[in-house]
């Protein structure tokens, strides 16, 4: 009788041993499923907000300073230049900081986050080119650093913080002349050129980025063209070519930003309006994310990296000036976002 009693209990162990495994079985195959078939980055876009607080423009700047996105100056048609600064937590909100900076009212110019401070460097004022750079702690009150920086006045140029310095490298000035030099500050009143001549061709509003301990300038306008060339500088001084024509069509007004250890090129205008997305490890070859992202095509917006994901603000296109708000990832309820991994 004992026998046959823990033979019946061998029995049900092993019932049991099997059940609970085909139960592991089972939720390890529901978790699994969603990761198979997770989407890439960049390739879905969900809209924040159709119509921000601040004025629809484009040619403006964003960072990413105090945990919170940035909105400084910019151009509207039938508005005119704007010397405003805006900022918001979560794309949605967005809160004037001041209507009138203490910088003249601009477009064109570049921004970085430097010394635990905010950057404004050039542009194009109603009258003017700029050389001008302005800093400020919380974007209420601006200071100026210098109103005539050693380099010539520009606009349409791109800056990084790369090296413990703020860099201007290309962009155009008086009567569209591009440029091609390449400068830095470690302070933003004293500038300092690193090359008049690089070795890619004048431009004006490309896109540059740092990874990999690297300066990497991607596309823009010379004097006859549309470029997709991208390149790359360890110093500022020598810059060395990754490719002369990328996966990419040839644009200038793009945005570029460092997302999940790789750059990325987000619309701008080339024989058209663009709103496709491309990435790329080492700047020589690019991988389409979308050929047409979800939100409208545009030139001259702004993106940012903010809360894990790539943000598109603003800009223009054919029907008019943009103040949308968009970001990378699909949301999934209210406060929800699933980011793609």
């Amino acid at each position: 009788m004992g026998i046959v009693i823990s033979f019946q209990n061998k029995i049900k162990v092993k019932v049991r041993l099997f059940l609970n495994i085909f139960i592991l079985t089972f939720l390890t195959i529901l978790n699994v499923l969603p990761q198979v078939n997770e989407v890439a980055d960049g390739v879905i876009w969900t809209q924040a907000t159709g119509s921000a607080q601040f004025p629809a423009r484009y040619s403006h700047t964003s960072v990413v300073f105090n945990n919170k996105m940035w909105v400084i100056g910019g151009y509207g048609n039938g508005t005119g230049y704007f010397n405003d600064v805006w900022n918001s937590t979560d794309g949605v909100i967005w809160t004037q900081a001041t209507d009138s900076a203490q910088f003249p009212a601009r477009w064109g110019h570049t921004s970085v986050v430097f010394n635990n401070k905010m950057w404004v460097i050039g542009g194009k004022a109603i009258l003017d080119y700029l050389n001008d750079v302005w800093y400020s702690t919380d974007g209420v009150t601006w200071t100026q650093a210098t109103g005539h920086a050693q380099f010539l006045a520009r606009w349409g140029h791109t800056s990084v913080v790369f090296n413990n310095k703020m860099w201007v490298i290309g962009g155009s000035g008086i009567d569209y002349l591009n440029h091609n030099d390449v400068w830095y500050s470690s302070d933003g009143v004293t500038w300092t050129q690193a090359t008049g001549s690089a070795q890619f061709t004048a431009r004006y509003y490309p896109t540059s980025v740092v990874i990999n301990n690297r300066i990497r300038l991607i596309g823009g306008s010379d004097s006859s063209d549309y470029l997709n060339d991208v390149w790359y500088s360890t110093n500022g001084v020598t810059w060395t070519q990754s490719t002369d024509s990328a996966q990419f069509p040839a644009r200038d007004s793009h945005t570029s930003v460092v997302y999940n250890n790789k750059m990325w090129v987000i619309g701008g205008y080339g024989m058209g309006y663009l709103n496709d997305v491309w990435s790329s490890t080492y700047g020589i070859t690019w991988t389409k994310a979308t050929g047409a992202a979800q939100f409208p095509t545009r030139y001259r917006h702004a993106s940012v990296v903010y809360n894990n994901k790539m943000w598109v603000i603003g800009g223009h296109n054919n029907s008019g000036d943009l103040n949308d708000v968009w970001c990378s990832g699909q949301q999934t309820s209210a406060n929800n976002w699933k980011v793609y991994e």
